[in-house]
């Protein structure tokens, strides 16, 4: 099974609440039928064939808004302000907590609901979304197992400038290419003889309450956005190095931001 395969049911769970379960049920296994070919991914848009009956193929577009660079800006300055999400990140890896990044930031990864999509086929059925629009879907779904960085895509930035972005915004290290200063040399002492020789010395009391390790946010300029982000993303992170590290049990709405009127903010309609 593919690392990534919780993303195409993440994506899966979310559609449902767009399209119902059993319309998109039908999709997968008209998709996994091979139905759907020349499925490409661009910022805004998904566009696929999808054969239909008497061999004709219709064409089929999924549209969402794309994100502005102040936004990615804001997602990527929290996600390389964390340690573990950035760490993971520059491995290959997209966490499905990143998930819950965006919607502490006021940005939807996945559909929210009918506004967030907008589907179009070249189709003569009057069903919305008809069975090929649900093809398509499933055919996303799939294609996120082996690579769910097409969500970012979607939404407006590739995969190699999101990753660069994050390394860019990370704590600072040495240029390419410069050589770190010597160590100071160590002088080392006669060894002790008797039996203290191999004795290790005592170890320091533990303290009352344990430390925990403090998310910070490096790069954002505005010391009030990275104090805001810190605050939104602190009950996410501290999921994230609790024994829960999927976070399983925990109710996202609990971490949802609230919008200036005590409403829940949403993410970018379409």
């Amino acid at each position: 099974m593919s690392r990534h395969a919780r993303w195409s049911q993440r994506f899966t769970e979310a559609l449902e609440a767009v399209t119902g379960a059993d319309p998109l049920e039908r999709g997968r296994l008209h998709a996994a039928g091979g139905a759907v070919t020349e499925l490409r991914v661009r910022a805004g848009e998904v566009v696929a064939k999808v054969g239909g009956t008497a061999g004709r193929s219709h064409h089929v577009s999924l549209i969402r808004e794309t994100l502005d660079d102040g936004t990615w800006d804001r997602i990527c300055a929290a996600l390389a302000g964390q340690p573990l999400f950035r760490a993971r990140l520059l491995s290959g890896e997209l966490p499905v907590e990143v998930e819950r990044v965006f919607d502490l930031l006021g940005s939807a990864l996945l559909p929210q609901g009918p506004l967030d999509l907008v589907t179009t086929c070249s189709c003569a059925g009057w069903e919305d979304p008809c069975g090929h629009v649900m093809a398509c879907l499933g055919a996303f779904a799939a294609r996120l197992d082996d690579d769910p960085f097409l969500l970012l895509a979607w939404l407006g930035r590739e995969r190699r400038a999101f990753l660069g972005q994050v390394r860019q915004l990370g704590p600072a290290a040495a240029p390419v290419g410069e050589a770190l200063p010597a160590p100071a040399p160590v002088e080392i002492g006669p060894l002790p003889d008797g039996p203290d020789f191999w004795r290790a010395p005592d170890l320091p009391p533990l303290p009352s309450t344990p430390p925990r390790p403090q998310p910070a946010v490096h790069a954002l300029a505005d010391p009030q956005e990275a104090a805001e982000a810190a605050e939104a993303l602190t009950p996410l992170y501290e999921v994230l190095i609790s024994e829960n590290p999927w976070g399983e049990g925990v109710n996202a709405q609990e971490t949802r931001p609230r919008g200036p009127r005590g409403g829940e903010t949403r993410g970018p309609t379409g």
